[in-house]
């Protein structure tokens, strides 16, 4: 996370002169005694106050030296907070469509429009292992194996610094909630640590070793990430980082202590408070912490190429027709086909008549709030994408249905009364946490909509109820909306229908909101009773480090579902098209779908048996209604390219050939941080005590059956694994594995083929790992032999405090999923 204020920042860095167009210049860094040379020129010419100036982002004070400043953005699906750039699909995403090629042309191509943009630090990708489904942050991240988010990393990492732009990858380690996410304890065993959350990082810096890494919010067993020598020894000792560590914003509490446990770039620490002139200068910190410190921010500099190549001046628009066209290959590449009954996709070229249902237009979330939300502009929806695909033999209605998950509009003073019967509600407020004994004050309000104290009198914290009646206007389901900044629950004739809580109502950098909802039936004019409990105790400070609060009682009182029934009762098939918001600073309380799609799905699935589900969400979703749809198609967040993509894919004008970067649970009680300590966690602490065993291991260690397994995705042909072949090169330190994969099917299709392995009984190891991965695409009838190549690195475990290869019998399976191997066979490693 990063903010302009705090980007306004530089750093420099150079590559060589000699570099050849498009050359990976980490590669170079690596090898050519020239960046060092250079480096360390420039280190000699500086006093120990330039030095620091450097570490603390005072750029001003470096411009003598050649030293450009760092400007910094989001980068993880395009450049947050710009317009005219292209917006990608969000990370998970980009995971789920198997692809380094295409994730290494994503970094290139937002590596160019950062440039152009007049930016020379990107602040992605984010790599952070998805650990369980409350994750509000997951569509940001790779999913839940750390090979498959180490190996895209990579990728998007090497292909943003090709263009002369240092990447920021995020965030070192173990950052896996955003409930109290800025002081978390997570407790995580030193093998899990490894083997799991710094796995990714250890891809990443192999690949590009003088790329820059942000440090994570949490405490790891016990000490701040910003402030843990352990960690800083990890990422740079064991894991060769050369390039510069930086904070996340507002991360840790001692900027100093930061320092001196290996924090490279400072800039703004905990509070937004910038280190003074000579805090690291005085004899806080070693002067050799505060020389290497400087020398790593001048080796990512020097070796991007920021000092050789200075930013041009910013362009307004920067989104070519070929990045636009690289948006609809990812959105097309990351669609995931769950499930298709009766052949129901792609759509018959016989169908007359087509029902789109739910927020397919210009209401489709393309992204996700906070850091990772890029503006889409000027782009083809869904609806639209459809329409036009449709051409003028199939016709296509839209009903609402739905408007998804947003706040409602306000209740209205005129259907509320207080026990007096005066118009509003009865409201007392309190001076704690808990609305008991006497009330600062008391008063009737009209409705319930503030961000700011609505009483003078009320300290930091406090807490509020609300009482009275509530007389409907319509019969029938009724939505209600809570948007708060704190914990709230709302009570309609004593059951509670609305209940929940939020950090924020809104993240500061993004568009979205972040409510809670739920629905009721109530029949017009028969009067129900309201109680509303309210209090901002968990309310996130501002960025100015005040404290928020702030509530909206919001309803819909008409529902729009019966006007979808009836058109797609019409209809030869229907679309239901349905979505969960996510972002920044908040996590899902609830697996469910919110507000009143499930009740819509359900409703349309009733009045036509063609009925086909779109998930735009960030990430798994109960589906009580899955076994009355024909087909479900998730698109998480698509960014622009999300509306043409999915009409390519029901028309079968293109395979859907992505596959779940996460596993989708079959119950809330599936996966890890099922208990109250291992999610959110007791008393601002938080234990892993799954260890190792995450995502699809989890499952198979426990024996669980999940909704849908760890890339999972159907085809609209199938495929055959044969000849199947394997042997381990000891020299070389790698095993290969090569396989036969035919098109068995009639049409053309798109495979990607999972080599997974499971480690001798010595290693004491989850039942199966992911090692390895490949898309294929192929004619009907086509075959293609493949052969993987898996490094040694890949098969070890972390034991004793180092990487070890256990000898033994391995087995490498290939696999349309973590549940579903084709072939098999054994190498030995002695």
């Amino acid at each position: 996370m990063n903010r302009r204020a705090f980007l306004s920042a530089a750093i420099v860095t150079a590559a060589a002169a000699t570099m050849t167009p498009g050359a990976t210049i980490q590669a170079i860094a690596a090898t050519d005694p020239r960046v060092f040379e250079r480096v360390d020129a420039v280190l000699a010419r500086m006093t120990p106050a330039e030095k620091e100036a450097l570490v603390r982002c005072d750029f001003g004070a470096l411009a003598h030296l050649g030293i450009p400043a760092l400007s910094m953005v989001d980068a993880s699906a395009g450049l947050r907070g710009e317009q005219n750039v292209t917006a990608f699909p969000v990370p998970l995403a980009q995971a789920a469509a198997f692809d380094e090629d295409l994730a290494r042309r994503i970094g290139v191509a937002i590596g160019t429009e950062g440039r152009a943009k007049g930016y020379n630090n990107l602040l992605g990708p984010t790599i952070d292992i998805t650990r369980t489904w409350h994750f509000g942050r997951q569509a940001e991240s790779l999913g839940e194996d750390p090979l498959l988010a180490g190996r895209l990393g990579a990728a998007l990492t090497t292909g943003m610094q090709s263009r002369q732009v240092i990447a920021t990858v995020k965030h070192f380690a173990a950052y896996t909630q955003e409930v109290n996410r800025f002081f978390t304890d997570t407790l995580v065993s030193d093998r899990a640590l490894h083997e799991t959350y710094q796995a990714p990082f250890r891809h990443v810096i192999a690949a590009a070793p003088t790329t820059s890494v942000m440090m994570a919010y949490p405490k790891i067993n016990g000490t701040f990430a910003t402030e843990n020598p352990a960690l800083f020894d990890d990422v740079k000792s064991r894991l060769g980082l050369q390039g510069h560590t930086v904070p996340d914003f507002w991360a840790g509490a001692d900027q100093v202590a930061a320092a001196k446990a290996g924090m490279d770039l400072a800039g703004l620490g905990p509070g937004g408070v910038k280190l003074a002139p000579g805090a690291l200068t005085d004899g806080s910190i070693p002067a050799a912490r505060l020389h290497d410190a400087a020398r790593r921010i001048l080796i990512t500099m020097f070796a991007n190429g920021l000092v050789d190549n200075p930013l041009p001046t910013p362009a307004q628009d920067v989104s070519t027709p070929e990045h636009k066209s690289l948006a609809h290959e990812a959105a097309l590449a990351s669609t995931v086909l769950l499930t298709n009954r009766s052949s129901a996709l792609p759509l018959p070229a016989t169908l007359k008549s087509l029902a789109v249902i739910g927020p397919a237009g210009g209401d489709a979330l393309t992204g996700v709030a906070g850091s990772t939300y890029v503006d889409p502009g000027t782009w083809t929806t869904p609806l639209q994408a459809i329409r036009t695909r449709a051409g003028s033999t199939l016709t296509v209605t839209h009903s609402q249905g739905t408007t998804g998950d947003i706040p409602l509009a306000t209740v209205p003073s005129t259907v509320l009364r207080t026990s007096g019967g005066t118009v509003g509600l009865t409201g007392r407020y309190y001076a704690s946490a808990q609305p008991t004994g006497s009330p600062v004050a008391t008063r009737t309000d009209s409705t319930i909509d503030f961000t700011s104290a609505p009483v003078d009198s009320l300290p930091t914290v406090w807490s509020a109820t609300w009482s009275g009646t509530l007389t409907p206007t319509h019969t029938g389901l009724h939505r209600f909306s809570l948007l708060p900044a704190g914990t709230a629950t709302l009570k309609i004739n004593g059951i509670t229908v609305v209940s929940g809580s939020r950090g924020t109502r809104r993240f500061f950098l993004g568009t979205h909101d972040y409510p809670l909802q739920g629905t009721v039936e109530l029949t017009a004019g028969r009067t129900v009773t309201v109680e509303l409990t309210y209090d901002n105790a968990i309310a996130d400070p501002d960025p100015m480090g005040r404290s928020t609060c702030g509530l909206t009682l919001g309803w819909q009182s008409a529902s729009l579902i019966p006007a979808a029934v009836q058109a797609a009762r019409t209809a030869d098939a229907a679309v239901v098209f349905v979505n969960r918001m996510a972002g920044e600073a908040m996590d899902h309380e609830q697996l469910g779908l919110p507000a009143d799609q499930n009740q819509l799905i359900t409703a349309v699935a009733a009045a036509n048996p063609r009925t086909i589900v779109v998930l735009n969400t960030d990430g798994p979703v109960a589906m009580p209604w899955l076994d009355d749809v024909e087909a479900v198609v998730q698109t998480w967040y698509g960014g622009r390219g999300m509306g043409t993509a999915l009409a390519a894919v029901l028309f079968g004008d293109s395979d859907p050939s992505g596959r779940l970067p996460v596993t989708f649970p079959a119950s809330t009680i599936q996966g890890p941080g099922t208990t109250t300590a291992t999610y959110p966690g007791k008393n601002a602490t938080v234990s892993y005590d799954e260890g190792t065993a995450i995502g699809y291991r989890y499952y198979d260690t426990k024996g669980q059956q999940p909704l849908f397994p760890f890339g999972h995705g159907l085809s609209y042909t199938t495929f055959a694994h044969g000849s199947l072949e394997a042997a381990y090169d000891a020299v070389a330190r790698t095993a290969t594995l090569s396989v036969t994969v035919t098109n068995s099917g009639s049409r053309q299709g798109t495979d990607t083929v999972q080599v997974y392995a499971t480690l001798p009984a010595a290693a004491n190891a989850e039942p199966r790992r992911l090692v390895a991965f490949r898309k294929v695409t192929l004619a009907p009838g086509a075959g293609r032999r493949i052969t993987f190549t898996i490094p040694a690195d890949d098969l070890t475990i972390w034991s004793a405090g180092t990487w070890t290869l256990v000898p033994g019998l391995y087995t490498l399976a290939t696999a349309r999923n973590s549940r579903t191997m084709t072939a098999q066979r054994t190498v030995t490693v002695n």
